[in-house]
């Protein structure tokens, strides 16, 4: 991770962007998670939590400097957060930690903020946690929850253990879709 375009960049966007923190992959990480953006630059971040908190957080990208930059900014903002916070770093706080990107750059933090996001998403149902909270401040299901309004809480009457267990993890897979989208039509099909 290695840049030299840090033309327009404030002083702290151009010491992240040339001496990134915490790069590279974690061995004993507690969860991981990767996106390529719209622009083409993929980013990951690995996450290891204690007692609630990101001990410790990583990140690689074969992006630009606003890329390396904001990786490295938001690993510095995530570590000592509880999860749930660090799952919460927006667009605007890597920003405004970086004192600023060019304009046409600034697509590069909601990339990280977004495959941070992602990252302790995957921590928090690795270690079973039950609820992650919404940017909203509002809870949702994981799927694995005790939940009563929880559709996963409870396995039902003549389900085995291996349909609940499947139903349960597409419960939790749909429980981190932010927006669904029902298509109905009368004519059986969509096109």
């Amino acid at each position: 991770m290695e840049c030299s375009d840090v033309e327009g960049f404030s002083a702290e966007a151009r010491t992240h962007a040339l001496n990134p923190r915490n790069c590279g992959p974690m061995d004993d990480s507690d969860g991981h998670a990767w996106i390529t953006g719209p622009c083409g630059d993929t980013m990951a971040f690995w996450v290891a939590a204690r007692d609630g908190n990101v001990e410790k957080a990583s990140v690689i990208t074969d992006g630009c400097g606003p890329s390396v930059a904001s990786g490295s900014a938001a690993v510095c903002l995530a570590e000592g957060r509880r999860i749930e916070e660090a799952a919460r770093l927006s667009q605007r706080d890597i920003l405004d930690a970086l004192g600023g990107l060019p304009e046409e750059s600034e697509h590069c933090a909601l990339l990280a903020a977004d495959t941070l996001k992602a990252a302790c998403e995957d921590c928090l149902n690795r270690k079973g946690e039950t609820r992650v909270e919404k940017s909203d401040g509002g809870e949702r299901s994981c799927g694995s929850c005790s939940d009563e309004k929880c559709s996963a809480s409870k396995q039902l009457k003549g389900e085995s253990d291996e349909e609940y267990e499947d139903r349960r993890l597409l419960q939790s897979r749909l429980c981190r879709i932010k927006h669904k989208v029902i298509v109905l039509s009368g004519k059986g099909g969509v096109g």
